[in-house]
């Protein structure tokens, strides 16, 4: 945590002072502090999940560059939130085992001006550097996981860390606030971590994990 507090505190520092230098020449560079609903899902046939609500929120800078072009880049801290099935006679709630991901996300993205300043489509890459898939109720940590003999809730937290994600989205408003709307699709393995954790000695069925991660998230960005 103490890292993502630095990380946060040296973009917010350099995003100000570039944004105070594109001023200075007079281009059009906004600040923006963003929040968001966060709807996230792990896509993966070694397990059964489901997606759940959590929050997105942080700093951005949206600047013009070339005619209708620009380049919005910022960093968002991410919590995150998915269940995972445990096993059980029936697929009730009570069998589901809740994930919490916390993370810092990094992006840079193109920018394409549909109506002036009033509406824009962005995409690009951004870079998501997040801690394991940590159990929400420790004492799920026993519950097996459906489909296993074995495992349980426990095993599954050591998700890989370091994970790029397309981002495509769509802003719209006024200058001073607008609304978004983002979809981001992983484009690694997000369950490649727990590959590394030697699974298969717990249960033989635990191993080659797969899976990928996708966020959609809307909110509110106010710039400064």
């Amino acid at each position: 945590m103490k890292s993502y507090l630095f990380i946060f505190l040296f973009f917010v520092s350099m995003t100000t002072v570039m944004g105070q230098s594109y001023r200075n020449r007079g281009s059009y560079n906004r600040i923006g502090v963003q929040a968001k609903l966060l709807f996230s899902s792990i896509e993966t046939s070694d397990f059964q999940t489901d997606g759940k609500e959590g929050f997105q929120g942080g700093f951005t800078t949206r600047g013009r560059f070339y005619n209708d072009w620009g380049i919005v880049y910022g960093i968002d801290f991410i919590n995150a939130n998915v269940s995972v099935q445990g096993a059980g006679a029936s697929q009730a709630i009570e069998n589901q085992i809740d994930y919490g991901i916390i993370g810092a996300q990094f992006n840079l993205l193109l920018s394409y001006n549909i109506i002036g300043q009033n509406l824009a489509i962005d995409f690009g890459p951004s870079l998501l550097v997040n801690g394991k898939m940590k159990l929400k109720d420790d004492n799920q940590g026993n519950t097996r996981i459906a489909g296993y003999t074995t495992l349980t809730g426990s095993d599954l937290q050591e998700i890989s860390t370091i994970n790029p994600f397309a981002v495509l989205a769509l802003t719209g408003g006024f200058e001073n606030v607008r609304l978004t709307v983002q979809y981001q699709y992983g484009l690694t393995n997000i369950l490649n971590g727990l590959n590394k954790q030697e699974l298969e000695l717990i249960d033989s069925e635990a191993r080659d994990f797969k899976g990928t991660a996708s966020f959609i998230s809307a909110g509110v960005v106010f710039y400064l």
